[in-house]
This record gives structure tokens, C-alpha cells and sequence, in this order.
């Protein structure tokens, strides 16, 4: 589900792009490349759709090196226990840096496609039963922990009671957790064998939701070490984690310590590892860490290398500057418009240099509850979010805003990277960048469109041609946006001005823009949130990035009714039932009609998805599975290695 809601504006604060100050409508014409000019220094391949660049060569392995990754300060691991709250589910490399340990029970991507590798998971295939309550789990029997112990059913268990531990004390300590759902809808779990868990389900689910977005998904279900972690003080007596009281004192016990940055690097616990990787140490000043390769580890390839090292920079100029002499195999992802005017320099220093967008919607919020001017009686209207969606130029936002280096996306699962799951409505535009098609919609329900001005309702009424209920006669078209601060993620401005500009000359609507902390931007305007009902009526849109889709993209939580995240009170009960039966249906093809309903009934205004784009150093190979990985925040390290 889109529930596993990591928030792209923390997870990618490095998909940047340089704020335009002041820009009028000129300015922003020729930043936004509206006469189809692109700015990109890198070539796009011709054979994978949506590649910017060239993934790195291959090459042929050597034994034994260490590969140097590179990380943001301020963007590195919060926590290395694996059962992450939502207040350590701010940046990617939390679990980017924990799978190099701890080995999830599904994984994924597998390359460019949107499903589980069954090849880098601890799980095999699970099969459903009991009109779809019961759920088994075979195991691999390959995997051991680096203290001797096999990873069996029981450490598949362990990690679950401590899950359910977890969320009883406050739904906050699980990441992406969504009441009534994983793991609070399992009725009972148990080993039914060494390698076999069997989950009996409180309510039958769509299997295709369970597997995906259940137990493969940022809740990071991660078989753990049950006999050695089951402790509740440091030398204390091993506990029976399958009695509740147990598994909330090994629970508090262990986040507690692994939310201890000193402990990363010094707790013998976790040095316990069936990752392809052992945490060596890791500095608490900066969060630079080393690791050494785990001679145990059961996956397939095992590392050729010997170390792998995370090397943190204050900024992504440093980081660039540390890539052109060659002191950093690996960066983290580069927003495009920094990284891309340094793409001939780095090359000419030895380094590849790709980029993929990562399987996310982003969109700016409607509000349906701001009544200021009326904006929650003209927003209800279908016709006046499919005026607006007409004003939004994707393409010209590709070209100039992302240098070439983003996806165009019209609905909240995008065409690339592809799934199966993409309707029509996301990959052919339903209402395609049209001012004039704004205009005529505009005026055939009762607006005096002014271009340049200030639009009104002219006709007001319920009725045909009539602006619509609720909206009185002379109400101005005109509303507030509020998107991320530009210090944290600076595409959000771009974009925004360059759409209040478009909106204004164009179709006389009337934007009032306004730049807000991340923090303030989801807390506060947002109907979800209680302490958001003050600020109601002060926003009408809010644009601070967007969100992860699972490999089963529900929006389940979103656009729901009282859904978790549904920050913009969306209230459709069409929508309502699409997404139960994402949930709790059984069809195949489920989410794929909730996907196309949501493109056509825009709930939300949907954006680009920038790239993630990375440097390789041109001495380290790999597959080219593993490089699309990466740019779906999963390095699976494993495959890397260094080049003869």
C-alpha cells in the first residue's frame, strides 16, 4: 500500500533542484524548457525506457577490496535494530544500511521489475488457504546468523511478536503501520516446522496485498535472532518472547539500545548478522561506519569484496568533489539539477553516471475542508481539478525543472519504472497540459475566466453550466499553496511557481505561495492530524513531495476516507470501495481499476517523479539488477564488486 508512506521529501532530500528566486513568467518559461529544449549533458539510452544515462559496465570480478559508499550528513541511519518507528523512517539509508546486516524475510526489486526476488529474501513463495486467512511461509534453509544459529521459523516468529509488542504500546513505534491491519490483524502465528511459519489472519485479505505490502514492505518484517536477541538487559536471562510481557520487554529492551548511536558499532548484538555484511564500527560523530564481509552468510553471490564502507559529506558538493579525485566508489542519489552540469567532469574522472525514478507518487494535496474564498466548495467540483490538472505542463516540467533526469506520472502508480499494475490513465494523460481545454471548462460552468486577472463566478448554481454548489456568485478563483522549504528539497518551488504563474496568466486563477518546514507541512496542514484543525481554512494545497508505493500500489490510507494520510479529507465512496477491494478482495486486477480512478477523479494533483541519480566509479562492477536496485533505495551490496 501506498501505507508503507515513506515521505519522499525526507527519504530523497537529495532529489533537489535549484530554487528559481523571483522568477516571473519569462524566468520560469525558460527554465521550464517550454520550447522543448532539453538541458541534460548525459545521454538517455535507447533501450530501457526511462534510464537516464548508462548503468555501470560490468566487468570482470577480482577477490577481495573494499567499495566506499557515499552518504549525506544528516541523511544516515537512525536506528540499526531492524523494527523501525516512524520517527526513525525519515531517510532511506536506515534500511538501505540495514539490509547490508539483516536479511528481510521479502525483498525486492528484482531489476527493473516491481516484485519480490525471491533470490535475496529469506522467504520462499508464500501459499494462502482458509478462503485466504491462512497464510504459510517456507523458509530458505540456506541462511544462518554469523554465531552458528540457522535462521528458522522461529526468528521469523520472534520478530513478529516483537512487531505486535511494539504496536500495542503506540502504533508510532512500527514504520508505515496502519491500524487494524500488520500486525495487528494476525490472530496467531507459529512454527509449524523448522523452516514453515503459519499465520492464521483475523480477516481474509487480498493475497496480493497481504504478500506485497504486508509482509514485503517498509514494516520490514526481518527474520531476527532468536536466540541470542531475546534479552531484556544487557547479560540478562534469555526470555520466552512468545508471552506478550516478554516480547514487550525484549521489544523496549532493544529499540532503546539500537536507537543508541554509540551502540551501533560497540553492542556485541549486533555484530549477530545473516546480511552479506558485519558491522565493524561506526563513528557517532559523523556516521561514517565500516563493515567486513560475513564469512557465513547463506545468500547467493557472496561478496568478492572484502569491506564495505559508508563515508559521510557535509554536502553534495563535497561528495561530487570526493567522486572527481577518485576518493568514493559509490554516491548516494544526486538531485538532477546538481548533479547533472557535473556529469562530463565526472566522467572524464572515471565514474558512470545513471538515473531511474523510484516507484513513488508525487503529488500537491488538495483541501477539501479550506472554505477561505469557498476553495473547498470549488475544489469539490470534478471539473475545476480537471481544469487544474490541464494548467500542469509535465513535460516542460521534465525537461527544465529535472534535466531529463524524471518520469512524467498522471496518476499515483507511474509508467516507469513499470509494473503490472499501471493503468492506461497513468501513461496517456487523462486531461493532458491544455490551457485553452482549462479555459473552456472553466467557462462552460459559469466562470468569467479573466486571463492575467481574477476569475469569478459568473452563473452560480448546481445545475448545467453553473459554477457549482456552494459557490456563490462573484466568488474569486483563488487559493494558497504552501510547499517544502526550498532549504530541504527545492523542486517543490520550482514547480510551484512555475504553476501559479501558468494557472494566473493563463486562466486569471490566483495562487498565493508560501515556502514551510517539512515538519509543519504534515503536521499541521493536514485534516488527518487533530492539531491540523486550526489551520483548516490556511491552506488550500500543500506540496511537500510525495510517497512510496508498494509492489501492490493501494492507496489504501491516502485517499480513503479518514485514511491515515489522507491529508486533504478526500471523501468518495466509489474510491472507498475501489480501495476495500485492493485490501480485502481477491481480484488480481483490483488495484490496477482503483489506480485508474483515482488518475481520473484527482484527489490530488500528481507530478513527476524525479530520478535518482547515482555515480559509479568505473573500477567497480556489478549487475545491472542491483544498480536499478539501488535507485529504489535498496542496495543490495552482494552483487557489487571490484573490477580487474
Amino acid at each position: 500500500m501506498v501505507g508503507s508512506r515513506r515521505v519522499n521529501a525526507l527519504k530523497g532530500m537529495f532529489r533537489r533542484v535549484a530554487r528559481v528566486g523571483g522568477a516571473g513568467l519569462g524566468a520560469l518559461a525558460l527554465i521550464l524548457g517550454v520550447a522543448g529544449t532539453s538541458t541534460s549533458s548525459a545521454s538517455t539510452s535507447g533501450s530501457i525506457s526511462g534510464l537516464y544515462g548508462s548503468l555501470p559496465t560490468a566487468g570482470t570480478p577480482t577477490t577481495g577490496g573494499t567499495i566506499t559508499f557515499g552518504f549525506l550528513t544528516g541523511m544516515t541511519p537512525l536506528t540499526v535494530f531492524p523494527i523501525t518507528t516512524d520517527a526513525q523512517d525519515s531517510v532511506f539509508t536506515t534500511f538501505e544500511f540495514q539490509y547490508n546486516f539483516w536479511v528481510p524475510l521479502y525483498n525486492g526489486p528484482d531489476g527493473q521489475s516491481q516484485e519480490i526476488d525471491y533470490a535475496v529474501s529469506v522467504g520462499k513463495k508464500p501459499t494462502f488457504s482458509d478462503g485466504n486467512k491462512t497464510v504459510t511461509i517456507p523458509l530458505n534453509t540456506n541462511y544462518k546468523w554469523s554465531n552458528g544459529q540457522p535462521v528458522d521459523a522461529n526468528d521469523l516468529v520472534f520478530d513478529i511478536d516483537l512487531m505486535e509488542a511494539a504496536v500495542k504500546e503506540t502504533p508510532a513505534n512500527l514504520s508505515s503501520f496502519t491500524p487494524g491491519l500488520f500486525p495487528s490483524n494476525i490472530k496467531s502465528i507459529s512454527a509449524s516446522s523448522k523452516y514453515t511459519v503459519v499465520i492464521h489472519l483475523a480477516k481474509a485479505l487480498n493475497p496480493a496485498f497481504f504478500l506485497n505490502d504486508e509482509l514485503e514492505s517498509e514494516t520490514g518484517v526481518t527474520p531476527l535472532p532468536s536466540t541470542a536477541w531475546n534479552i531484556a538487559s544487557a547479560g540478562g536471562p534469555h526470555l520466552d518472547y512468545t508471552k506478550p510481557a516478554n516480547a514487550k520487554k525484549i521489544y523496549d529492551y532493544l529499540e532503546k539500545l539500537g536507537s543508541s548511536i554509540s551502540s551501533f558499532g560497540t553492542s556485541p548484538l549486533w555484530k549477530i548478522a545473516d546480511g552479506p555484511f558485519i558491522l565493524k564500527t561506526f563513528n557517532p560523530s559523523n556516521s561514517s561506519w565500516t563493515s567486513t564481509r560475513n564469512p557465513d552468510f547463506g545468500g547467493s553471490p557472496k561478496p568478492a569484496y572484502s569491506a564495505l564502507d559508508g563515508v559521510t559529506y557535509t554536502s553534495q558538493t563535497a561528495m561530487i568533489n570526493a567522486l572527481k579525485t577518485g576518493a568514493l566508489d559509490i554516491s548516494t542519489n544526486f538531485d538532477p539539477a546538481t548533479i547533472i552540469p557535473q556529469v562530463p567532469s565526472l566522467k572524464a574522472a572515471g565514474y558512470s553516471v545513471y538515473g531511474y525514478p523510484d516507484l513513488s507518487l508525487t503529488d500537491a494535496i488538495f483541501n477539501f475542508k479550506d472554505a477561505t474564498d469557498h476553495f473547498n466548495s470549488i475544489i469539490a467540483q470534478p471539473y475545476v481539478r480537471a481544469a487544474l490538472a490541464h494548467l500542469e505542463d509535465e513535460p516542460a516540467y521534465v525537461t527544465g525543472v529535472f534535466k531529463g533526469a524524471a518520469g512524467a506520472a498522471y496518476g499515483p502508480v507511474p509508467s516507469v519504472p513499470p509494473t503490472p499494475f499501471t493503468p492506461q490513465d497513468s501513461i496517456t494523460p487523462p486531461y493532458p497540459y491544455s490551457p485553452s481545454a482549462a479555459v473552456a471548462l472553466l467557462k462552460s460552468h459559469g466562470w468569467d475566466v479573466v486571463p492575467g486577472g481574477q476569475t469569478t463566478c459568473a452563473k452560480p448554481g448546481a445545475g448545467a453550466g453553473e459554477c457549482g454548489a456552494g459557490i456563490p456568485k462573484g466568488t474569486p478563483f483563488k487559493f494558497s499553496w504552501a510547499y517544502l522549504n526550498p532549504a530541504s528539497q527545492a523542486f517543490e518551488s520550482v514547480i510551484s511557481e512555475a504553476f501559479a504563474s501558468e494557472a494566473k496568466a493563463a486562466a486569471g486563477i490566483n495562487i498565493s505561495l508560501s515556502a514551510k518546514a517539512f515538519n509543519f507541512l504534515i503536521g499541521n496542514y493536514n485534516d488527518a492530524n487533530p492539531a491540523g484543525a486550526k489551520y483548516t481554512n490556511d491552506w488550500g494545497v500543500v506540496f511537500f513531495g510525495g510517497f512510496t508505493d508498494d509492489y501492490w500500489p493501494t492507496t489504501n490510507a491516502l485517499f480513503n476516507t479518514g485514511g491515515t494520510y489522507n491529508q486533504g479529507d478526500f471523501d468518495n465512496a466509489t474510491m472507498n470501495q475501489l480501495i476495500h477491494n485492493s485490501v480485502y478482495g481477491t481480484s488480481a486486477s483490483a488495484v490496477t481499476q482503483e489506480a485508474s480512478y483515482v488518475a481520473q477523479t484527482l484527489p490530488a494533483l500528481f507530478i513527476p517523479n524525479p530520478d535518482l541519480v547515482y555515480a559509479v566509479s568505473n573500477k567497480i562492477g556489478g549487475t545491472a539488477a542491483s544498480w536499478f536496485a539501488l535507485t529504489q533505495y535498496q542496495a543490495f551490496p552482494e552483487y557489487w564488486y571490484v573490477k580487474k
